[in-house]
């Protein structure tokens, strides 16, 4: 299940560093808090969540649910790149369709075998 969460962030990842790749990055496309011009960029925050991705790259030290965390965050991610009208994400066999219909199920299986916990919300 773990290598199978880290696996599924490839994708938003990549969706990401394409987003970045067009907005010729100053910084390798790593993003920097001290920078004025990541700051002001419109692919800050999803920048900022690669850096946070490429900062664990040893992702054995990190628990499955800061893990599973970062794929939801992917999920939305992906959710809002292909919010298109055209698509129903049920049936539409786009790879960003594809990719979130997979994705959902693994982080809801995953939620599912974590023991009950009263401040984490019910989905």
């Amino acid at each position: 299940m773990r290598q199978r969460l880290i696996e599924a962030l490839t994708y938003p990842r990549q969706l990401v560093l394409d987003m970045i790749e067009d907005k010729d990055c100053p910084h390798d496309s790593l993003f920097e808090v001290t920078s004025e011009r990541c700051r002001q960029c419109e692919v800050n925050k999803e920048c900022h969540w690669v850096r946070c991705l490429n900062d664990f790259a040893d992702f054995e030290g990190k628990p499955a649910y800061t893990i599973n965390a970062s794929v939801r965050y992917g999920i939305k991610l992906v959710e809002s790149l292909a919010d298109k009208p055209a698509h129903q994400r049920g049936v539409c066999t786009c790879e960003s369709c594809a990719w979130l219909r997979d994705a959902e199920e693994l982080t809801v299986t995953f939620e599912r075998q974590l023991s009950p916990n009263a401040f984490r919300p019910a989905h």
